[in-house]
């Protein structure tokens, strides 16, 4: 039969250990890069929100200096 019946048949399990990383380092490449994709949309999105953060409070104050300096002409 070979050498100790194909050592136990690690042979085989080899080539499908071999083949089972090969699958699972393509679904971690996959992974990886769909990870990229969200943290740049995380980082659009955390942009954006500062930027209605900065109107929402600029709001206020520009109501504010417009009732001081319409009280201030009267």
């Amino acid at each position: 039969m070979g050498p100790e019946n194909n050592l136990n048949g690690w042979k085989e399990w080899s080539n499908y250990v071999l083949k089972e990383l090969e699958r699972l380092n393509g679904c971690y490449i996959r992974l990886d890069s769909k990870i990229d994709i969200l943290t740049k949309e995380v980082v659009i999105l955390k942009v954006k929100a500062g930027v209605w953060e900065m109107i929402g409070g600029a709001i206020p104050v520009l109501l504010a200096l417009g009732i001081y300096f319409l009280e201030t002409k009267m």
